[in-house]
């Protein structure tokens, strides 16, 4: 790109070549007429253009390729397909991070590679089988490329980024246009068929969001091990999978025994798709509660500005160089926070459950078990780099918080209630344990309706000698007085009082001798029974 003026125009600018630039990128969108009196020159530097007129045409054709792919969608699916694709094999890396690491490019299984994992998932199911209440899945294990795990998971991410991207899109838009001058030059309020240049900026903007979001899913593609890594059903219903490449890689980072590893991650990925078949609400749910969460989502907007002030709009490359916590900083609302937290600890509770059950299904039966169970729960606290940049992308973090307290408490129920009854406990959300109690703060119960309001409790007072009155009571004080149970359900009353709801007048003679009960029968010894 060359920084040299062509003379000839407003600050020796190009005026010319400038205006059709504008022309064939906004197209229909620029009113007849809305470039007339604009300085140019300025806008021009606002948006960091390109002098030359040759790369002003190229700049101006990339971009009418990037809208023509978008269409009307908020985020510009084929653009972020294509980065996701290039990035899970390899040929595109994250910008400003290493080189992938890992197995090159993007092998597809071979025929000895399917029969391995196969043969490990058939393992894995055996010894699940006498631990669970749940039916193991009988659907045979699929093996993955990275590019087929994209494949699949696509459609699951889509609804998830979808309001994430449409709000960020705008503000992205906004943003630009307040830095060209749009909103108010070029838009006014003429009437503009084909559109108008705030829509084309939030076009644009849902391309940059695209280019970023496809980075984060390609790399994610290049880590995961299954398709329920991240503790939601991202795969088809009822089938587990594995993507070989991400398993063997994995094998060799943490030097684990092939053999067992891949036992090992079959039995999490076979009981993850267990638990989706045996609670169909549960997947619902967590993507309810994730695209609940996105609609909230907000920008810091001041950042957002200083981003784009040094934004080049006429370089898609330039675009594609950005990392996504140089663009987005996310800001959270109280009921954010909230939801966020509940969605934690409802991932946190899958975790711990696919953890203590192939544990207690693989424990003396793998060697190194602990260690793979440390990978994974290291590799699940901290978060891959993919993990990361996906969660600086669509602002979620869809990491588990208090899996040991979710461990300890499945491990309780297990005791306490047996297979059928931990199983059980995902009937209902309702039955599920709250971050409260995980982490031991309980919330204090509010009263009913039939209790009263805390102002009426509050209006409640106490004998001014409590204590005495408490002394009378242990002592028996005042017990022949006290209202007695007839033979017929009724009260009547103590030795001083007639009886009361038909009851019939106190009658010595009807009640034990001293040292027997009411009716007669010897009184139990402490401890024989009675309870006192």
């Amino acid at each position: 790109m060359s920084d040299a003026p062509i003379p000839g125009g407003p600050g020796d600018m190009d005026e010319e070549a400038l205006k059709r630039f504008l022309k064939e990128t906004f197209g229909d969108a620029l009113p007849e007429g809305a470039l007339d009196g604009l300085d140019l020159s300025a806008l021009a530097q606002q948006a960091n253009l390109p002098q030359d007129p040759a790369q002003l045409r190229a700049a101006a054709a990339q971009m009418q390729h990037m809208f023509a792919a978008q269409g009307d969608s908020p985020v510009n699916w084929q653009m972020a397909e294509d980065i996701a694709r290039r990035t899970a094999a390899g040929q595109t890396g994250i910008p400003g991070a290493p080189d992938p690491a890992g197995t090159p490019g993007d092998p597809s299984p071979t025929e000895s590679d399917v029969a391995s994992l196969r043969q490990a998932a058939q393992v894995a199911r055996l010894w699940l089988d006498p631990v669970l209440s749940f039916d193991v899945p009988s659907t045979e294990l699929a093996v993955y490329s990275r590019g087929t795990w994209l494949l699949r998971t696509l459609p699951h991410w889509k609804p998830i980024v979808e309001p994430v991207a449409k709000y960020m899109a705008g503000a992205i838009g906004e943003a630009i246009a307040a830095q060209m001058g749009q909103m108010g030059a070029l838009g006014g309020e003429m009437p503009v068929p084909g559109g108008d240049p705030a829509a084309m900026m939030e076009r644009l903007g849902g391309t940059m969001f695209g280019v970023q979001f496809g980075h984060a899913i390609g790399s994610l593609a290049r880590e995961a091990a299954g398709t329920t890594d991240l503790g939601l059903p991202l795969g088809r219903d009822g089938e587990p999978a594995l993507v070989h490449s991400n398993v063997e890689d994995l094998i060799a980072a943490h030097s684990l025994d092939p053999g067992a590893a891949r036992i090992f991650l079959a039995a999490r990925e076979i009981a993850h798709i267990a638990l989706f078949d045996a609670a169909p609400w549960l997947g619902k749910a967590l993507f309810s509660a994730i695209e609940d969460y996105s609609r909230g989502i907000t920008l810091d907007l001041d950042a957002l500005d200083e981003m784009v002030r040094d934004l080049d709009l006429s370089d898609p490359q330039a675009l594609q160089a950005r990392r996504p916590e140089e663009m987005f900083v996310f800001t959270r609302r109280a009921s954010q926070e909230r939801a966020l937290e509940e969605l934690a600890t409802t991932l946190a509770l899958i975790e711990a459950w696919v953890d203590h059950v192939t544990t207690t299904a693989l424990q003396g039966k793998l060697p190194d078990l602990e260690a793979m169970r440390e990978v994974l729960r290291r590799r699940r606290a901290a978060g891959g780099p993919a993990e990361q940049m996906l969660s600086s992308t669509v602002g979620i973090e869809l990491r588990p918080r208090r899996v040991r307290e979710a461990l300890a408490w499945w491990e309780s129920v297990l005791d306490t209630e047996g297979e059928a009854g931990r199983e059980a406990k995902w009937d209902h959300p309702d039955l599920l344990p709250t971050a409260e109690v995980l982490s031991g703060r309980p919330q204090a119960p509010q009263p009913t309706a039939d209790q009263g309001s805390a102002e009426e409790l509050a209006d409640v007072s106490l004998p001014e000698d409590f204590d005495a009155e408490l002394a009378k009571l242990l002592a028996g004080d005042g017990q022949d007085s006290a209202p007695r149970e007839d033979e017929q359900g009724g009260l009547r009353g103590g030795a001083a009082g007639g009886g009361e709801s038909g009851g019939e007048p106190d009658d010595p003679d009807r009640r034990g001798e001293p040292g027997t009960g009411r009716d007669g029968e010897d009184d139990q010894e402490p401890g024989s029974g009675d309870v006192r």
